[in-house]
């Protein structure tokens, strides 16, 4: 009976293969989990596959062992968003650990639409597992312009470098910009003009300064008090209360806008309605959503008649 060496072993490891995952299979792994829920909407073709805005759509992060999901999801009016986007948060989780044995790093869910129910919301899973928050989404840094700017600046200079370097071995002629320019600073005597100079030269870098330690504004807000696992933009927001307004017996039209500060509910109300009954059931209507979407904002609810209908 006769043994392998070490080379062979080592071969036969080596012709096995390796296991590679795709960015692609896991956003399907992602997006299939999520439909699972009833609850999830699903928008596909026309203008929303040309732009992108498909959903539910997933954008994969892969690391060497790890993986990162940010999943955009539509949900369903009315739906507790909280609910929904707990369960799918731990149904998509649940499944990229099952489907890639890679470790889960996170999971953001973020609502990008809401679709008007035909029938009743669904129930969800009271049991689902409650999950700790990741960090919210935020813009680009403030500093991004400005390193964009010293990026090409230091292009220019390896550019200057690489004439000067072929002008000295001699590869084409011309003026030499550096020696040039290090002579005429050579030369240069105390004047005037150079008081203004420093002082914009220090105001520059103190706004570098500032604008490298801003902070990343919160292009989100997150829903459901302090371990939000979702977070939806402040258009997104304004399009749930004013759904929510509308839904009242009453209301004509609505309009909200969205503010840092402050959520602000316009109501076109039917002139055969009194306005404190259409003020009580529109706050009414909007407590469930404020709930879990106010994020400390103030919210008030602004009236107007509607112009009576004209039949001809």
């Amino acid at each position: 009976m006769t043994h392998a060496g070490s080379d062979e072993v080592s071969d036969d490891l080596e012709m096995r293969g390796s296991l590679e995952i795709k960015n692609r299979a896991i956003s399907r792994t992602a997006i299939t989990a999520a439909l699972k829920d009833p609850r999830v909407t699903r928008t596909t073709g026309g203008m929303s596959r040309l732009t992108g805005r498909e959903l539910p759509r997933a954008d994969v992060t892969l690391g060497e062992d790890t993986v990162a999901v940010n999943l955009y999801i539509g949900v369903t009016w009315p739906s507790q968003i909280t609910e929904v986007t707990e369960a799918v948060h731990a149904e998509v989780e649940d499944a990229l650990a099952t489907m890639t044995g890679l470790h889960v790093h996170r999971v953001n869910v973020l609502v990008s639409d809401t679709t008007l129910a035909s029938g009743p919301a669904p129930v969800s899973n009271p049991d689902a597992s409650q999950t700790v928050s990741p960090r919210p989404p935020t813009a680009s840094p403030a500093a991004m312009p400005v390193a964009l700017l010293f990026g090409f600046v230091l292009l220019g200079v390896a550019f200057v470098a690489g004439r000067e370097f072929l002008i000295a071995q001699g590869h084409f002629g011309g003026d030499r910009w550096i020696a040039d320019a290090v002579f005429w600073i050579a030369g240069l005597h105390w004047q005037g003009w150079m008081i203004a100079a420093a002082i914009g030269s220090a105001v520059v870098g103190l706004l570098l300064v500032l604008i490298g330690v801003k902070p990343r504004t919160k292009t989100h807000s997150g829903l459901g008090g302090s371990a939000s696992t979702v977070w939806a933009t402040p258009t997104d927001i304004a399009r749930l209360c004013s759904a929510a307004a509308q839904s009242t017996r009453g209301v004509v039209d609505a309009h909200t806008v969205v503010t840092r500060r402050k959520i602000d509910v316009r109501v076109a109300r039917d002139p055969g309605f009194e306005v404190d009954g259409i003020d009580s059931a529109v706050r009414e209507a909007l407590a469930p959503v404020l709930s879990v979407a106010a994020d400390g904002r103030r919210s008030t609810v602004k009236h107007t008649s509607a112009p009576p209908t004209r039949v001809t």
